[in-house]
């Protein structure tokens, strides 16, 4: 059997298996996919300070311990319940809850002090999530230990001129209805009217936790993209590759503040050009920006009254039915969830 005949059996049993199953939604069953989220921009942690923001199904704190790394910890404290991010970070490095002045270390989230004198609880300790700090933005795993890293642009980070921030509404879908726009090569062609130059059904390869989708093509506005775009566990989508010949990253980081919502974050990077300013190479990325922004904001519309379930599928959903049943057999849990809430 050939690469192709093997590709085309595959997917035709992916959608065999998909039929009449729906996706499973964030939360359902009180589990959220084993994925990296982001939970804040790094510039939202305050020097000396505690960031609180929702997260999966509760509420998280974000701070940095004596040695700047950030930490992200259940928000409430084991006192009686109240919102840590309301304390304060001590000279020492600890988390002080505002209310009856309980501390937290800093790294471990264990209690480490009581102001009344009393022994400490030996039970008392913040859920501590496993964190990285990538490209401006801090990352929360959902599990106990990571299944994969956060991925990477083709040049070191150190080396490029980039840009992170957020989009400034909630989406009300799960994070997955948005990355599943990559694998829904129709929709590109049809709604954002690429001209491709490849065929991306035969260029799609899979891995146990990503998905790479090559993309060749000629957009409405006239620039030349070829690009590899990338999704990475069910809300991570990323990319490399050229505008007319020139290098950038994209990345859109997909978080989940409460089941059914999505928060938006969003890294643009570029090399700079031998003998380019920096105003020169700050121009070009406002022009992917730009470029990208609008080929977003094309499915906004979409997302706003969006039922997401499949239905009656083609062949020419062949490489999405299969995203559907990569996202049907992803690893969830949730063992912050004694903790969050």
């Amino acid at each position: 059997m050939t690469t192709t005949q093997e590709n085309q059996a595959q997917d035709a049993a992916s959608q065999r298996r998909l039929k009449g199953r729906e996706i499973p939604a964030e939360g359902d069953g009180g589990v959220f996919s084993e994925t990296w989220f982001p939970v804040c921009l790094s510039s939202d942690v305050p020097a000396r300070g505690v960031y609180g923001t929702d997260f999966l199904d509760g509420r998280v704190i974000v701070a940095r311990d004596r040695h700047g790394d950030v930490r992200v910890f259940s928000a409430y404290c084991l006192h009686v319940g109240a919102d840590l991010s309301i304390g304060k970070v001590t000279d020492s490095g600890n988390i002080r809850c505002a209310f009856h002045g309980w501390e937290y270390d800093g790294e471990s989230g264990q209690c480490a002090y009581l102001p009344s004198g009393d022994p400490v609880p030996p039970r008392a300790s913040l859920y501590r999530f496993p964190v990285v700090e990538r490209y401006g933005i801090v990352f929360a795993f959902n599990g106990l230990t990571p299944r994969f890293s956060i991925p990477e642009f083709d040049h070191p980070e150190d080396s490029l001129v980039l840009k992170s921030g957020t989009f400034p509404d909630r989406f009300q879908v799960d994070p997955w209805v948005i990355c599943a726009n990559t694998p829904d090569l129709l929709h590109v062609t049809e709604l954002h009217q690429f001209d491709m130059r490849n065929d991306p059904y035969e260029d799609v390869t899979w891995q146990d936790y990503s998905a790479t989708f090559p993309i060749h093509a000629l957009t409405p506005a006239g620039p030349v993209l070829d690009i590899r775009p990338e999704i990475h566990g069910t809300n991570l989508f990323h990319q490399n590759g050229t505008v007319d010949g020139r290098w950038f990253g994209w990345s859109t980081w997909m978080g989940i503040p409460t089941p059914g919502q999505t928060t938006v974050f969003y890294t643009i990077c570029a090399q700079p050009e031998p003998d380019e300013t920096p105003e020169q190479t700050g121009e070009f990325l406002d022009y992917v920006l730009n470029l990208e922004m609008s080929i977003a904001s094309e499915d906004v519309p979409v997302f706003a009254g969006m039922h997401y379930t499949p239905g009656n599928l083609t062949r020419g959903d062949r490489v999405l039915a299969r995203f559907f049943e990569y996202l049907r057999t992803f690893p969830r849990s949730h063992p912050s969830a004694d903790f969050l809430n």
